[in-house]
Parts: structure tokens; sequence; C-alpha cells
């Protein structure tokens, strides 16, 4: 059921017919390393709290919570058996610093029923969400990024397969007063829900700006096949005032911006061997 793997210096147990993230740990040592490698360089001071909301087995914020180990990490994944997955790597890997939250992230706190297919089976766990409809659900909590946020949560990771901007619906105290930094997925496949992210993010008074994600690249640790280097996860950026567009991140000036196409548009892909 459980298959193991070594990727970021880590060690990693995932789904064994996991299709995506287990998969690509396996075969190149990275998963969308780009977004672990945004937020070690973004968490620039001594001590803060990354939020990683669909954290699945920790592919992103392990790395993070291991390049930076006096900040604390709060990991959410809604699927029991991955959340439990996830607590067993972080523990596995003496990351202490790491806590798991085995929740569904909303706009309202309450109580939801979320899938709950086998580890055993074959797919792609990381496109699990409330819509959902081929297994049966277990009830889990639904809470707000409001609810769990520390004062000092700096960073705040969101990819929960369309409820992102219900995520940020959720978060009024977080985007108005504590003002970190947000990655969220603004997925192609979801783009009323993309529009509706960049919107709350601009009228919270964010720069906002395109991110894209290569599921894997050139530099693929384990190199034992040519990784696609195209295929990979579309999200937007937002930076509060007094943090640099250090990485020159391609702007959005509203939700009708459009979405830039080419690697030449992604200037930090060249270090990834992306031209």
């Amino acid at each position: 059921m459980l298959d193991r793997t070594r990727a970021y210096g880590l060690d990693f147990l995932f789904p064994e017919g996991d299709s995506a993230i287990g998969e690509s740990l396996a075969l190149y040592g990275e998963f969308a390393a780009v977004i672990s490698d945004f937020l070690i360089e973004h968490a620039t001071a001594e001590t803060g709290t990354l939020i990683d909301a669909g954290a699945n087995i920790g592919s992103v914020s392990l790395p993070f919570a291991a390049a930076r180990p006096n900040w604390r990490v709060l990991g959410v994944e809604a699927h029991r058996g991955i959340a439990a997955i996830y607590g067993a790597n972080a523990m596995n890997n003496r990351l202490t610093n790491v806590e798991v939250i085995q929740a569904a992230i909303a706009a309202e706190r309450g109580l939801v029923r979320f899938p709950n297919p086998p580890l055993g089976l074959k797919r792609n766990f990381g496109t699990l969400s409330l819509n959902t409809t081929d297994y049966e659900t277990a009830p889990i909590l639904r809470m707000t990024l409001d609810d769990i946020a520390p004062a000092d949560t700096r960073l705040i990771k969101i990819d929960i397969e369309g409820y992102d901007a219900e995520a940020l619906k959720g978060a009024p105290r977080l985007m108005q007063e504590t003002r970190p930094i947000w990655l969220v997925e603004a997925a192609v496949n979801h783009p009323e829900t993309a529009r509706e992210v960049v919107r709350l993010l601009l009228e919270a008074d964010y720069r906002v700006h395109w991110f894209f994600a290569p599921f894997a690249t050139s530099r693929a640790l384990k190199g034992r096949m040519t990784p696609t280097l195209g295929k990979g996860d579309a999200n937007v950026v937002a930076l509060p005032a007094g943090v640099e567009n250090s990485w020159n991140l391609p702007e959005i000036t509203s939700p009708d911006t459009p979405r830039p196409g080419a690697a030449s548009d992604y200037p930090y892909l060249a270090r990834y061997g992306m031209r």
C-alpha cells in the first residue's frame, strides 16, 4: 500500500499507486520544487509560521521545514490517510517544527464530508476535493485560515482544488492585518476560481503576480528519465507592501490579465533549465 523514496535529502512515504506527487518524488527526487524554493527564499525573518493548505504528503512544506528549522509549519490536509502519511514523514525526518491539521480549509467553520478513497488505489490523490464523488466520504472539520493562523504567520500556500477562493474568504484578519505573502493555486481548469482569487487579493491591496511551478525540472536529482518541463501548476503570488518582487514575476493588474504562456515570461525558470 505504501512505498518509500528519498527526495530533497528527506525520506518520504507515499501511496504506492499515487500517480502524481509520489511518482514524481520517486522518479525525479522533486515535485514542484520551485514552490518550496520560493517559500524558503522568502522566509527571511529569523522565525515565523508557514501554513500549507493542501499539504498532501509534504512535498512542499517538509523541505521548507528542513531548511528553516526555526520556523513553525502548519500542514493542513483533508484526507485522513494522506494527513497521517504527512505526519509520519515529518516525524521520520525529525522535523519537530511541523504540525499536522486534518481538516478542510473553507470560508466558514463547521463539519463536512470529504471523499475517503483507500490508499491502495492507483490515482492522483492530490486532485481529491469536495467535488470528488466516486468514493465513500468521512466527516471532517471545516476550518478557516483565520481560525488556525498564529500572529506570526508570514507565508501561506494554498492548493485545494478549486476551493482556493473560499479559503481566502475565510481569512479577513490575515488579509487585512497580518499581511503574509500568499502563493495560491489559480488552475487553468478552474478559471472562475482563479479570477476570484485574483480579485480578492487585489481588493485587499496586494501586488499580485503570475507564478508557474513545473512538477519536475531538468535538474531532476535522480535523472531516471527526462521530465516534461511544461507540465506543472499555475498559481498566483500576492506580495504585501514592502516585499520586493525579487523573482521578477509577471504582474496581474485585474482578474482579466491574461496568463503568460512562455517560459521566458517567468525569468526565474532559467534557474531550472527552462528557457
